[in-house]
């Protein structure tokens, strides 16, 4: 029952990034985090994601996480890197043209 739950709740987050309709309208605009608590809420779910091959559900869980408040910081516009930058060097800045972004079409990379 709660993988069914998880599953559903996935889609409908994919769903309504992916409606053309919902372009315009934030998902996240009521989210009362403040902008340093989902910064510090991504670097959590990257220790949890970035240095590990594990295939445990928590890693998953915990790369899905960080696209899910990256995603909710670029409402916000704040983007963390520019194309073509080293990852050691990228940081959360207030998006420009060049700045990566991310997406939720895609919230599980099983190819990690």
């Amino acid at each position: 029952m709660n993988r069914m739950l998880l599953v559903l709740s996935l889609f409908a987050v994919g769903s309504q990034v992916a409606s053309p309709a919902m372009a315009a309208e934030k998902l996240f605009a009521k989210a009362t985090e403040t902008d340093d608590q989902l910064k510090k809420l991504f670097d959590e779910a990257g220790d949890g994601c970035l240095h590990s091959r594990s295939p445990d559900v928590r890693v998953t869980v915990a790369c899905a996480s960080m696209r899910i408040y990256g995603f909710a910081l670029n409402e916000r516009n704040w983007c963390y890197g520019h194309r073509d930058e080293a990852n050691a060097v990228m940081d959360w800045h207030r998006c420009d043209a060049n700045s990566e972004r991310f997406s939720l079409d895609r919230l599980v990379d099983v190819g990690r």
